[in-house]
């Protein structure tokens, strides 16, 4: 497994300067960045090449950056992704906690489905209906 570390400056990954180590698998954590509110780097931790921990970072990146709009909205200026992602945190708080549990079996096509599960998947974290 390698374990990345992405720099990040103002929300944006870096590639120019890429870093990885060799870890073993049970070193394998999710991945995480420094700072929730002003990220300078990403670790991802996988077993397929710098591409994919790209886009896992990147993912990850527009996820974190979303929770902090969110959660602070004069903090940063929002994205498209920032609005997908609240609208779809609104929608999942207005769900019953059998409503949510349905709604996340359903599969993703898109990365805004992504966002939105992931919305979704912090209300039921928030409110213990899941153990993550």
């Amino acid at each position: 497994m390698l374990k990345y570390t992405l720099p990040v400056h103002r929300w944006t990954i870096q590639h120019r300067t890429l870093a990885f180590t060799p870890v073993p698998a049970s070193d394998y954590q999710h991945p995480a960045v420094d700072d929730q509110h002003a990220p300078t780097r990403v670790t991802v931790h996988i077993n397929t090449g710098m591409a994919a921990a790209l886009r896992i970072a990147e993912r990850y990146l527009t996820l974190v950056h979303a929770r902090v709009a969110y959660s602070d909205p004069g903090a940063l200026r929002r994205t498209a992704d920032d609005v997908v992602y609240a609208e779809a945190r609104a929608r999942a708080e207005g769900l019953t906690p059998s409503q949510r549990k349905e709604e996340s079996l359903y599969a993703l096509h898109s990365e805004d489905d992504a966002l939105r599960m992931d919305a979704l998947t912090d209300v039921m974290h928030e409110r213990g209906e899941i153990d993550i």
